[in-house]
């Protein structure tokens, strides 16, 4: 196959929002508007309430061990990873390819990688071909800076030292594959900047089979089996083992046949993925996780299984609130820097802002669980004057580096037509702004009167209300008129287990509890408060790091391969 080039990236057309709609992060529930402050306005499954009745949480009440009459089978390891996502494919996938013997352990008879599928790096060899460099001391403070200068630096250092390593390793096992990959253009923002650096890869049978939110982890899983790893399908894990002294060596699976238990003689790696689909966890850690219009992780087994039993062995929790990554596309799948209304009629922020921001802003200053975009006839020529000064996700990607804005916003322009035919509960076109507001769950005179109003701080030149720059002010003049409805849409939690720069789950005393390790969204540490996006794709980017880095260690070779 080709070689991973410019002129191979610039082969793939603009990848727009409708195309993403096949990627794993399409629609989500539509509904009735509701108060945000609700914790009902979020679709999804509880795990249950306090364990047992007990009036604590389900990790704070330890279980009775399982009997070892009750233990139907004894299975040696050495390394023994749980969960078969993106990190827990890595980390077994490298510990096998350097020769340690590993078990891997999934719930489920899939594996479960979700999400668009592209890897965030802060440098690779796709990026230099594509002359895309970062300043890393600069996007390093960003990142800091974004979790509230609460995240641990040294675990957010070493996935900026060891990401182009970990990166180009896996481009690769790609071309090895078959697959290659586009690079995606980021943002030029002066106050949100996102670079260009979301690696998506391509082609092979696993692309034809799994598409783009899958194809990795299976790419991942085939190169451990063919290494020597085993993946065992449904065999969910529910108790650690531990010996006198507290070190972890081992777990306790349940099968078909009764429960497993597997001895690991070099680690137990949690890679249980997060805690979107657990009401009592996100009501104790991530309460604005309950406000969205939909949960868009599709995995509904992301329940906390990983924090609980690590809890139960002694491991620390990051302090509450955990970040959520959040994206506003659990309605229409376009978003740009036009108006926005909240279902009473009001508009409430400054709408050219990132997507998590958009996501905060619509439920907590807008105060349900959606609002509407509202734009003219000129979108697609107002949408591509905006990229000069601005954009990011889903306003400007999902487009390979090297194609133009115009590209961008012709591929918005067919996706908002489209979805006026297509999904009509999420995109309305009109030909007067009184028969399209009329379309909405808004009151129309209140409506009219904020768009005009709006109008009026156009032709000023100046936003006096909540003083967006004056180039993203673009009115609302000319029909047909069009609203998409923005409905922000949980993607994951990224915070759970204290952890070091060598991945080991800590102690309430900040010690390393011998044996056991976390890796991906069950651990905390990369990420504080809020989730940070001047890396685009970066929470693929650190199950990758973490896997990879925490594989090598595990087989006693990082020493020698690390960068």
């Amino acid at each position: 196959m080709d070689a991973i080039t410019r002129r191979t990236l610039l082969r793939q057309a603009a990848l727009g929002s409708a195309a993403v709609a096949a990627l794993g992060v399409g629609a989500g529930a539509a509904g009735a508007a509701e108060k945000s402050s609700s914790a009902a306005a979020g679709s999804g499954t509880s795990d249950g309430s306090a364990a047992q009745g007990s009036g604590k949480h389900v990790w704070e009440v330890k279980p009775d061990p399982i009997a070892a009459s009750d233990i139907s089978q004894t299975v040696d390891t050495e390394v023994l990873v749980i969960g078969g996502g993106y990190s827990g494919c890595a980390c077994a996938c490298n510990a096998a390819l350097n020769g340690a013997q590993v078990i891997l352990v999934e719930k489920d008879d899939v594996l479960n990688g979700h999400g668009v599928g592209g890897t965030g790096a802060v440098k690779s060899r796709v990026m230099d071909e594509n002359g895309v460099v970062l300043d890393k001391p600069v996007e390093m403070e960003r990142w800091v800076s974004t979790c509230g200068n609460r995240c641990s630096e040294k675990v957010v250092g070493k996935f900026f030292r060891e990401s182009e390593r970990c990166m180009n390793w896996l481009l690769d096992l790609g071309q090895e594959y078959g697959m290659d990959c586009m690079l995606t253009v980021g943002s030029n923002s002066t106050v949100h900047p996102e670079a260009s650096c979301y690696h998506m890869l391509y082609g092979g049978d696993f692309y034809d089979k799994y598409g783009y939110a899958k194809a990795v982890e299976y790419m991942l899983a085939d190169k451990a089996e063919q290494a020597g790893a085993q993946i065992v399908y449904e065999m969910p894990a529910v108790q650690l083992v531990q010996d006198a002294d507290g070190s972890v060596t081992g777990a306790i699976c349940k099968g078909a046949d009764g429960y497993v238990q597997y001895n690991a003689s070099k680690g137990v790696v949690l890679a249980t993925g997060d805690i979107s689909w657990s009401d009592e966890y996100l009501q104790e850690f991530a309460p604005i996780a309950l406000k969205v219009k939909a949960r868009l992780c599709g995995d509904t087994g992301n329940v906390g299984d990983g924090h609980s039993m690590a809890h139960w062995a002694g491991a620390k929790f990051q302090d509450a609130p955990w970040p959520t990554m959040m994206h506003p596309q659990a309605a229409a799948m376009y978003h740009g820097p036009f108006l926005f209304i909240n279902p009473a009629g009001e508009r409430f922020m400054n709408e050219a802002t990132w997507v998590q921001g958009k996501c905060v802003g619509i439920m907590v200053n807008g105060g349900y669980n959606h609002a509407w975009s509202i734009f003219d006839a000129n979108f697609q020529r107002d949408n591509t004057d905006s990229l000069q000064y601005g954009g990011g996700m889903f306003w400007d990607s999902f487009r390979a580096v090297g194609t133009s804005p115009e590209d961008a916003s012709a591929s918005h322009a067919k996706t908002v037509e489209d979805g006026v035919v297509n999904t009509p509960d999420y995109y309305k076109k009109a030909d007067t702004l009184e028969e399209l507001v009329a379309q909405l769950d808004v009151p129309a005179d209140v409506a009219l009167a904020t768009i005009a109003h709006y109008n009026e701080l156009c032709a000023a030149g100046e936003d006096t209300d909540f003083f967006k720059e004056s180039h993203f002010l673009y009115p609302i003049e000319q029909g047909p008129f069009y609203a998409c409805e923005v409905g922000p849409g949980l993607l994951g939690v990224c915070g759970g287990i204290e952890i070091d720069d060598q991945y080991r789950a800590l102690g309430e005393d900040g010690q390393p509890i011998p044996g056991l390790y976390a890796i991906g969204n069950c651990s905390g540490g990369m990420y504080a408060y809020d989730y940070p996006i001047n890396i685009q794709g970066n929470s693929h980017g650190r199950c990758l790091v973490e896997g990879k880095c925490l594989g090598e260690a595990l087989a006693g070779v990082y020493d020698q391969v690390k960068a």
